[in-house]
């Protein structure tokens, strides 16, 4: 399995157990800055910003700051960041004058001028520009950026490949794709299990129900593995 889909997951996860940990705001005392927020494991927390100025910090929005010469995702200082042109866009997507940056963490845009979000939240970002494909931070080659659009969060095509969390699915049909569930999906020569094929699995008869359970013709399948008969 693709560690970068799996970290996706288990990301979007954490974040679904513990909503909460994200509402935070930043509080100023003396010489230091706080970020604070709640935790359902921990309770309140309280990060100190390293770097800060805090005669000249402001909080931009409330998982957003800046003094005179930083800017801070939450309590995580953005390397190269310029306060000065600094713009917050949807949590937790913000840029200045050179770069866009997703939870802190630069995208390295190639073209600025033509950079458009298409899909953008804490559980993941989906962008691109006249050269590249963003999937959170991470920057892809498809072979047609202008076609390139979301088919839903889990779902991309450029027309020519899918692209299913953020990997290309090779040799992946657009036309007759379909996400099931339980992060199956089909077209019509494969099945997927994430972005690793389903070996065997009979894309005609492969399904998935309410309950995840996923077969076809030939038997039943377990995390894109065939099940052994009891």
């Amino acid at each position: 399995m693709n560690r970068k889909v799996l970290f996706g997951i288990l990301a979007a996860t954490a974040l679904l157990l513990c909503p909460s940990c994200g509402d935070g705001k930043y509080e100023v005392s003396g010489d230091v800055v706080c970020y604070t927020y709640w935790t359902f494991s921990f309770g309140q927390r309280y990060d100190t910003l390293p770097e800060v100025d805090a005669k000249t910090f402001e909080q931009v929005k409330n998982w957003l700051g800046r003094d005179a010469s930083h800017v801070y995702y939450e309590d995580r200082l953005i390397q190269g960041a310029d306060p000065a042109t600094l713009k917050a866009h949807r949590k937790p997507l913000c840029s200045d004058r050179k770069d866009y940056y997703y939870q802190g963490v630069p995208l390295h845009v190639a073209d600025m001028k033509n950079f458009k979000v298409l899909k953008n939240n804490t559980y993941g970002l989906w962008a691109k520009d006249s050269r590249y494909v963003y999937r959170d931070s991470d920057r892809i080659e498809v072979d047609d950026v202008e076609a390139f659009h979301v088919v839903d969060w889990n779902v991309a095509t450029d027309n020519v490949r899918v692209y299913f969390f953020g990997s290309l699915l090779a040799d992946s049909d657009p036309k007759t794709f379909e996400y099931l569930d339980d992060l199956y999906a089909k077209d019509k020569s494969h099945v997927w299990y994430m972005d690793e094929v389903v070996e065997g699995a009979d894309p005609a008869t492969f399904t998935v129900d309410k309950e995840g359970n996923a077969s076809d013709k030939n038997g039943k399948y377990y995390r894109g593995k065939r099940a052994e008969e009891p």
